[in-house]
């Protein structure tokens, strides 16, 4: 810790601070600069994209799971959907297809067959399989049951889901449920995996009336973009026409999220979703596929395993509106507008506050600007939220964090302001200016902000604040960024968090100030955030630009925050003559 000499006079004492007007316009262009292109951001999001039609707004079928409720799971046995609930749904999905995939016969789901059959629709009825025997064979007696009582209505039985990626059965215990439902029903009967584990269980086509794929090419473990999406899917399913002789081949599932992370060049987006559905049943109309579209409605409960991405695969989102129109451009936001209103509010926010502290006119103009953009932004980091927060836990940290951007932008606006007043300053530091840690233009850090505290110093309160936010900011971009080492399948790339605390730096950076006085931690903080951002870039691969942006934009913070020295704190602070400087 840092201790003040006892020797020393701690009296106020009188700094003479030139006026640095030469700086005011820079600073303020800047602002404006990242206010235009906040505000560009959500006039992009909003503005509708052409995209060629598809070959009908009718599908062939639709994966259909009726818990598209915040509190509705198949993991809660006390779930149990109504048939009214399942009329409701069926009605509305008629008039987008024919036919509808379940995959499991529990939970009210049973009656399905009932409610397709009154509607005058097909089902492909799943019974789910997993590790216990017992309910696996309540799934089975079930199933063959309403296989044999709506033989009209239940076009084929599918014994089984990716069991086999999950690796909870062997395929010789699936194969003997397929046998036992293809003896007791006179309906087809398959299994359905992603394509990668037919190809490796072979056998099975032996058990199967036709052979059942999934293709999900932003799911793969090389995804695949959607520049070329379509094309692999045709491929995969020639591949395996040939490889099971001929055998007829259903695409059980394929589809494209709305919204998520990227994965590589595989973009989860409302644009990219429409754009995927119109192609494919193009190319299913040309080269005669047999598919199966995931899914009917968006699920909440699979952001829980599968992070935003799996809860955004709907064609219809959990209210039961559609994502997308059949016909025509798509938006990527058709509430865009609510971005720039944000933007107009943060303006007269912050334009107010100025005029109460009787700001000049470029401070006016500054603070103009940084208010847009942090509306703009924090309705972006909203709206990231919204599609990412799983748990109470979740929204009550990003909540805080999207609050501490805001409140490091206001402080550093105060620090500006303070700096480029000209005139006297007084400071009441407990370290003779040629010995001083940090002086009137230094943002001190954390450590020394608390050493003067107790020594009896004082602090600018804005200077505080950005001290005690940059180490908050460095801990958070630490944390994120070892996640995106080593558990990164299902995060996302905070982009609109880290924004403000950016730009607020570069700010404090183009007034004069230091950030190149900081300790250890901060130095280990932004350490970690290098190394790690250029690793899970690299991970990501450049095709990612959600990756490469986040990246470049954390390396680009921990520079900002440690002056560009990252772990060479002692530098500065171990020189006599750098702390002459910092205190001149």
């Amino acid at each position: 810790s840092i201790t003040p000499p006892s020797n020393i006079d701690a009296r106020p004492r009188l700094m003479r601070v030139p006026s640095l007007s030469a700086r005011e316009i820079p600073i303020a262009l800047l602002a404006v600069c990242f206010a235009m292109a906040a505000c560009a951001y959500w006039v992009g999001k909003g503005q509708p994209k052409a995209i060629a039609e598809g070959a009908s707004d009718r599908i062939q079928c639709v994966s259909y799971a009726p818990y598209r409720k915040t509190d509705e799971s198949p993991f809660l046995e006390e779930t149990v959907v109504s048939e009214a609930r399942l009329l409701e749904d069926l009605k509305l999905l008629s008039a987008r297809t024919g036919c509808v995939r379940t995959y499991s016969v529990q939970q009210g789901l049973d009656a399905v067959p009932r409610v397709a059959q009154s509607l005058g629709m097909k089902v492909m009825l799943g019974a789910w399989l997993g590790r216990e025997r017992v309910k696996n064979e309540e799934e089975l007696e079930k199933a063959i049951a309403l296989a044999n009582q709506f033989p009209e209505t239940v076009n084929a039985v599918i014994v089984g889901n990716e069991v086999l990626l999950r690796r909870e059965l062997p395929e010789s215990v699936i194969a003997d449920y397929l046998q036992r439902v293809r003896r007791e029903t006179k309906t087809p009967v398959t299994y359905a995996d992603v394509w990668e584990f037919w190809m490796q269980h072979r056998g099975l086509a032996d058990h199967v009336s036709f052979v059942t794929i999934h293709i999900l090419p932003y799911w793969e473990d090389h995804p695949v973009g959607i520049d070329v999406a379509i094309e692999h899917i045709v491929t995969i399913a020639e591949e395996m026409r040939k490889a099971f002789n001929g055998k007829d081949v259903l695409i059980g599932e394929t589809g494209w999220p709305s919204a998520g992370r990227s994965r590589r060049a595989a973009v989860a987006s409302r644009a990219n979703q429409a754009r995927f559905f119109r192609q494919f049943t193009r190319a299913a109309a040309e080269h005669r596929l047999r598919y199966n579209f995931i899914e009917a409605f968006d699920q909440p409960w699979k952001r829980r395993m599968e992070g935003a991405m799996g809860g955004q695969w709907g064609l219809f989102d959990s209210a039961g509106e559609a994502k997308f129109p059949a016909k025509g451009p798509v938006a990527e936001d058709p509430q865009a507008h609510r971005g720039l209103v944000a933007a107009a509010a943060g303006l007269l926010l912050f334009v107010a506050a100025a005029f109460i502290a009787r700001a000049r006119a470029w401070q006016l103009t500054t603070a103009a600007a940084m208010g847009a953009a942090s509306g703009a932004v924090i309705a972006a980091q909203w709206q990231y939220m919204v599609v990412w927060n799983r748990y109470w836990t979740e929204w009550t940290a990003t909540g805080a964090y999207a609050l501490a951007a805001v409140a490091f932008v206001l402080a550093a606006l105060q620090a500006i302001r303070s700096r480029l007043r000209p005139g006297l300053q007084t400071a009441t530091l407990p370290f003779p200016p040629s010995k001083a840690p940090f002086a009137a233009r230094a943002v001190p850090s954390a450590r020394a902000v608390l050493a003067a505290r107790r020594s009896g110093g004082r602090v600018e309160g804005s200077l505080q604040w950005l001290s005690l936010l940059r180490l908050a900011f460095l801990f958070g971009g630490a944390a994120m960024a070892l996640l995106l080492v080593f558990d990164a399948r299902y995060r996302g790339f905070p982009v609109p968090l880290y924004a403000l605390p950016l730009m607020s730096l570069l700010l404090l950076l183009l007034a004069g100030f230091e950030t190149s006085i900081f300790d250890v931690e901060e130095a280990v903080l932004a350490t970690l955030i290098l190394a790690c951002a250029l690793v899970f870039i690299a991970m990501e691969r450049l095709s990612n630009l959600q990756a490469l942006v986040f990246g470049l934009q954390m390396i680009l913070f921990a520079g900002a925050a440690t002056g560009f020295r990252y772990w060479r704190y002692r530098l500065r602070q171990g020189r006599p003559e750098a702390a002459d400087q910092a205190g001149a």
